[in-house]
């Protein structure tokens, strides 16, 4: 059956897609909680270095009267840089340099009398967002100083810089990331898993119902679903199989004589039971789908320039959800005809305003249409809502098979214990090896088709008693009939 696939599908790419959205965001959070870590880390750790390599040339400048170029053999200045490189690889050098910017110490002895080099301060690396930040760790290589100005007497008399790489940063990010995605790839499989078999188990319960529906329309009624739990699609079981033991016992008491017309449709009344469940549970699956779709539209609006594999999901994702939306839309037009409120009404006069209606649509069109009310009822029960509804989709169903003009017939004529409601046209046709199906809910030939026309006219036509009747010659046209039965009395007065 197309509908429980479909469901299938669309539930496993859904809730596959929703699993793997979180996860994107989850590493996404995750990167950039580790980004800002990173440069937090490294640029703490560096003003440490700075303050303790300023603090020793202070005093060692303030030994020396400001004379700070003996600096380079000072033992405990060399052993407080590697001290200060093993303990943060991210530091890539350490200098003291005198006012003019000459070297006079430095982690790299080769380095002595150069001048300086100039470089960013670490305050431009500190600032900004995560995202600017990440782009400096991630971008072309580059070195920040921290600098600090020495002075005596409040007179400056050199400076100590200690730089940062971001290459090495770059290279501790990664470490730190490796643990954390691997958790995530973890967590990223099992909640796949979940998703798939949810929507396994989900999508089979569904075509189980659908499955006892079908045996019922071809009418099979002693057959019983499963019922397990106590959700809605448990208690939508429930409600069928309460109605096949009806319709079963109705059939039986029919072939007996012991079963009269009202009984039958008391019995047909009950499909409004789980037609209130349908609708309890398309509104709990399109709450879950709206959520998606928002965060799916918050996702594409977050990331702008996404890879074009993730593009490619990503617009997958979105044709999937809103493939899924018009199904469950479709059935909640259709589970909404379950409620069938009968009333006595002049059947004549009905096709007549359904012809005119009719007329009003055709506008300048080539489509002549005729209403043929002799022999209809004055007095009919039933719902003329839904019927309606019924007669309207036939109609435009009429109109598009004759798009060169042609001529649509709505009658109404008595029988001996029956009306018979038909809309016929001089259309196309319908091919005979569909013709067994075109009732079937979600089943249509058209491109732009949602399957649902036809499925609402058989259900109107079961609601009140009765069946639905095709007649159809590929190139002639068609006449689809609704054999309504009629309570006692309806047929007494005939125009």
């Amino acid at each position: 059956m197309k509908f429980p696939s479909g469901l299938q599908v669309s539930l496993s790419l859904a809730m596959a897609g929703i699993a793997l959205l979180v996860s994107l965001l989850a590493i996404g959070v995750h990167t950039g909680l580790e980004v800002r870590g990173t440069v937090l880390r490294s640029v703490q750790r560096t003003k440490d270095a700075s303050q303790q390599v300023a603090l020793v040339a202070s005093r060692a400048g303030e030994r020396e009267n400001g004379n700070i170029h003996t600096l380079g053999d000072d033992p405990a200045l060399r052993a407080l840089f590697e001290s200060a490189q093993a303990g943060d690889p991210t530091i890539f050098d350490l200098a003291v340099t005198d006012p003019a910017g000459i070297i006079v110490a430095h982690s790299d002895s080769t380095r002595i009398g150069h001048v300086v080099e100039v470089r960013p301060t670490l305050e431009s690396l500190e600032s900004g967002d995560v995202m600017s930040q990440t782009v400096r760790l991630l971008g072309a290589p580059r070195t920040y100083d921290e600098v600090i100005v020495l002075a005596s007497a409040g007179r400056p008399f050199g400076s100590v810089r200690v730089g940062v790489s971001t290459t090495l940063m770059r290279g501790q990010l990664i470490d730190s990331l490796r643990a954390g995605l691997l958790v995530t790839a973890i967590s990223v499989g099992i909640a796949l898993l979940i998703a798939l078999i949810s929507a396994q188990v989900l999508s089979a319960r569904v075509r189980a119902v659908i499955s006892g529906l079908e045996r019922f329309r071809e009418g099979q009624f002693a057959y019983r679903l499963n019922v397990q739990g106590g959700d809605e699609l448990s208690l939508l079981a429930s409600s069928i199989n309460a109605l096949g033991e009806r319709l079963e016992s109705a059939r039986r008491r029919a072939a007996a004589g012991d079963a009269n017309t009202d009984e039958l449709l008391a019995a047909s009344g009950q499909l409004s039971a789980w037609a209130k469940v349908a609708s309890g549970l398309v509104h709990e699956m399109a709450d879950p789908l709206n959520a998606m779709a928002l965060h799916l539209n918050h996702l594409k609006r977050k990331w702008k320039d996404p890879p074009e594999e993730a593009r490619r999901h990503i617009q997958v994702l979105g044709d999937e959800l809103r493939r899924l939306e018009t199904t469950l839309t479709g059935f909640r037009r259709f589970a909404m005809l379950g409620e069938m409120q009968g009333q006595w009404f002049d059947m004549k006069t009905f096709i007549e305003e359904i012809a005119e209606r009719a007329r009003e649509s055709a506008g300048g069109s080539r489509i002549e249409v005729v209403a043929e009310t002799t022999d209809a009822p004055r007095r009919f029960w039933g719902d003329p809502k839904l019927l309606r509804q019924a007669l309207s989709n036939l109609v435009a169903n009429a109109e598009q098979a004759m798009p060169g003009g042609g001529r649509l017939v709505v009658a109404a004529r008595r029988g001996d214990d029956a009306v018979d409601v038909s809309v016929a046209d001089q259309g196309i046709g319908i091919p005979a090896e569909v013709q067994n199906r075109v009732f079937d809910l979600y089943f249509t030939t058209k491109a732009e088709g949602s399957g649902i026309g036809l499925a609402v006219v058989r259900q109107v036509a079961q609601l009140h008693g009765g069946n639905v009747d095709l007649h159809s010659e590929p190139g002639e046209g068609t006449r689809i009939t609704l054999h309504l039965p009629a309570r006692a009395g309806a047929l007494a007065g005939v125009a």
